[in-house]
């Protein structure tokens, strides 16, 4: 029978977001129609406008401005633009314990100059060699160093013309040749490496991980909605809504990409990392509510209202939440830190579009329906307020003090690795060996130990002057002077002479801390004392360590710009939306303590090597320097979720009458189980990403899913209950001085509606509350 929604007479008009429902239930098929004509609208439009743009996952460009990315400008703005074509320097390093003077190893260089030299390329439909120069190590002079200390190795080098999509076509080639090769001759390490191969590879490494997530993260997220549900309709409505809110923030993404900025290699990642957690983590809360209500023996109509109006509107407090706190990452100056902000922004607030327009029109055209397919057990009805987390909360209620320094003390101690934390910088050490590129760096790290792929540089302004000259003179006896530095240092002059970059080799790596001393040594103390009393001079210290010293500050010093934004306005929407100054003080208390035990957790496995094995990371790594800002904002907006829907819950139970402590014993119990399902489905998602290949997916989605774990668990279900019984009433203090403030009301009154009502739902014994799992 079809649902009729008449009018609803009221002397209060009900909120935007619940009339917004209620008109997509009344206009169901337009709204379903029109919904997948967007989302899947905007995927093909930006299929259509070229694709997502991504920046290359070693690249240096488009950072924020840097000291160290600063001297290459300048260096480059010496003079006029030269009129040589850019070159991309290729490395085939060939390599064999026997020695290269080994006929295995012979035969392999013979082949791997003859193939290079003979390499074909079609540059804009124009036919020619792909490289202009291909270096024998065998005839170059030792000088060169293009044969290892050891005579085991050895690397050929080859120079390639031109960059952009000129250099995407020389070097087409090349990855196919590559393989011929190593296919060859198996006997020997043979592998290349330069930036563009490196981001050919890794790219498709990127890209297969993503499939190879989508294929795991969904089927394991419709099992765990078949538990949480015990229905097959039920369970599929959330993931309906998740695939077409990540359709469409890959299109925004892909859109962004081609007529902004370049986006990060790992913003697609993140779109299905926070974009399949939320939008079915949205449909959980909602679809939940729904069947509760039909469950009362509300008729459909009614029940979208009434879910809607409570569940739905934390939903939209909770999205609000989430986007206000990845919006503090916009405040950092770096284009594709800012491209992974609005990829998650963009597959947050389609998600929160989807949770009033297409699933109160999907639930409309269901109606009773959403219960069909029952999973045998699963399916079954149970009380509200029952299940084994309902009894963890009322034993923490019970045992208040005890409990809650319990929990607090075990969230403190699995977070003090965090004073540990060192932050760095991926190189391609840190990615997996499965690329050519990273072996051959490997190789060549091994095989020429002295750091000669490792550099600090000066560039050095009024190079031409004779009183700077002196200075560069002197500069380079310093810099060989410096433990950890070595000679003889080189100076480069820029294009017209006003300019010049002294060039020492560095030991180690980039992420050293004994080079990044080296880098604040240069700058504090040998420049001021050289080109200080020089007027007009500028000399700018630049090289890998510097970029990854000038990263770990840039992110250093906007974490706390972010911690301050993000903190202050969820304080405030807290405030607004409760009316209480206790309640977002506390809620910002326990996000900080479960993200102490996030960042512990990824210390001690990423940095101490704690279950490296099992989960393929190497040990000594470093956390990258955007990592902890990125999972605090996320951390800090999806707990608000599971905050704002239960505490929804405890006030819906006070405003009816209910004691304080009734409040909160009924609110938390009968949200336990749609918590529990709904961050089962978040680390279930997140673990998945802990599976990739790319480190920085790795820490990501083992951050995320710890921070989720431990918030859904011991803060939701032993720590809040536990302190908001020892509070009592003062949970819901406000001071005088702070009556002015406006009254936010989330949850509106959902009691049925006056006049003829929509047939009644079909309600079966499949029909269960709000979680069958524990609700």
């Amino acid at each position: 029978m079809p649902v009729t929604l008449p009018i609803r007479d009221r002397r209060r008009r009900d909120p935007a977001t619940v009339r917004i429902a209620t008109f997509s239930a009344r206009h169901r098929w337009p709204v379903v129609a029109l919904w997948f004509v967007a989302t899947v609208g905007v995927f093909l439009a930006s299929i259509a406008a070229g694709g997502t743009n991504t920046q290359g996952a070693i690249s240096r460009d488009q950072r924020a401005r840097f000291e160290s990315a600063e001297a290459y400008d300048v260096f480059a703005a010496a003079g006029p633009a030269s009129s040589a074509p850019a070159v991309q320097t290729v490395i085939v390093v060939v390599g064999d314990d026997r020695g290269i003077a080994d006929a295995a190893a012979q035969g392999a260089l013979d082949d791997v100059v003859a193939t290079l030299r003979s390499l074909r390329s079609t540059v804009a439909a124009a036919d020619g060699p792909t490289f202009t120069d291909v270096v024998d190590p065998r005839q170059a002079p030792p000088a060169a160093d293009l044969v290892s200390a050891d005579r085991t190795a050895a690397r050929v080098i080859a120079h390639a013309e031109g960059d952009g999509d000129v250099l995407d076509e020389r070097l087409a080639p090349l990855p196919d040749a590559l393989d011929r090769l190593r296919t060859a001759h198996q006997d020997v390490e043979l592998d290349g490496v330069s930036n563009w191969l490196a981001n050919h590879e890794i790219s498709h490494v990127v890209n297969n991980d993503l499939d190879g997530s989508l294929r795991l993260t969904i089927p394991i997220t419709f099992a765990i909605l078949l538990v949480a549900f015990g229905a097959v309709v039920a369970a599929f409505v959330p993931l309906v809504l998740a695939v077409t809110a990540l359709l469409a923030a890959f299109g925004v993404l892909g859109l962004y990409s081609q007529a902004v900025d370049p986006v990060s290699p790992y913003a697609s990642q993140l779109v299905v990392l926070i974009g399949l957690a939320v939008a079915v983590d949205y449909s959980l809360f909602l679809v939940s509510r729904f069947r509760s209500e039909l469950r009362r023996g509300r008729d459909v109509r009614d029940a979208i209202r009434a879910a809607s109006a409570t569940a739905g509107r934390a939903v939209f407090f909770s999205g609000l939440a989430v986007m206000i706190s990845i919006a503090g990452l916009l405040l950092l100056d770096d284009p594709l830190f800012k491209s992974m902000a609005i990829a998650t922004i963009a597959v947050v607030f389609v998600s929160v579009v989807g949770s009033f327009t297409f699933l109160p029109a999907t639930l409309a055209i269901l109606g009773g329906g959403v219960n069909r397919l029952r999973i045998p057990f699963f399916g079954r009805s149970r009380e509200e307020g029952t299940g084994i987390w309902a009894a963890i909360v009322r034993a923490a209620m019970r045992r208040p003090l005890a409990v809650g320094i319990l929990a607090a003390a075990a969230l403190l101690a699995v977070g003090t690795p965090v004073a540990r934390l060192h932050l760095g910088s991926s190189d391609l050490s840190s990615f997996p060996d499965s690329v050519g590129s990273v072996r051959a760096f490997r190789l060549i790290s091994q095989k020429w130990p002295q750091g000669t792929e490792l550099s600090l540089q000066v560039v050095v302004t009024r190079a031409n002057e004779p009183a700077t000259q002196a200075a560069i003179g002197r500069l380079e006896d310093r810099l060989t002077a410096i433990p950890g530095l070595s000679g003889p240092a080189t100076v480069a002059p820029s294009t017209d002479g006003t300019a010049a970059m002294v060039t020492a080799t560095m030991a180690g790596g980039q992420n050293d801390e004994s080079n990044r001393e080296i880098v604040q040594t240069v700058r504090s103390q040998v420049v001021p004392e050289l080109f200080g009393p020089l007027p007009g001079v500028r000399a700018l210290v630049t090289g890998d360590a510097a970029f990854v010293l000038d990263q770990v500050l840039f992110y250093e010093r906007g974490m706390i710009q972010v911690f301050a934004f993000v903190l202050g306005l969820s304080f405030l929407l807290l405030l607004l939306a409760f009316r209480s100054i206790v309640i977002p003080i506390k809620a910002i208390v326990l996000n900080l303590l479960s993200t102490a035990a996030s960042y512990g957790v990824l210390v001690l496995v990423f940095q101490e090597g704690w279950f490296g094995s099992i989960l393929g990371v190497r040990t000594g790594g470093v956390i990258e320097s955007f990592v902890p800002v990125f999972v605090f904002t996320i951390l800090f907006g999806l707990s608000m979720d599971y905050h704002v829907f239960i505490l929804t819950r405890i006030k819906e139970a006070r405003d009816r009458g209910a004691a304080s402590n009734e409040a909160v014993e009924r609110g938390i119990s009968i949200t336990s189980g749609t918590v529990t399902s709904a961050a089962a489905i978040m680390v279930a998602v997140f673990a998945v990403f802990v599976t990739l290949q790319l480190v920085i997916i790795k820490q990501l989605g083992l951050g995320l899913a710890v921070a989720v774990l431990v918030d859904a668990t011991v803060i939701r279900s032993v720590l809040l209950p536990a302190t908001m019984r020892l509070l009592g009433d003062w949970n819901w203090w406000l001071p005088r001085w702070l009556g002015w403030l406006p009254r936010v009301t989330i949850e509106v009154e959902d009691e049925p509606s006056e006049g003829p009502a929509a047939a009644p739902a079909s309600v079966g014994p499949g029909q269960a509350a709000e979680s069958p799992t524990g609700g």
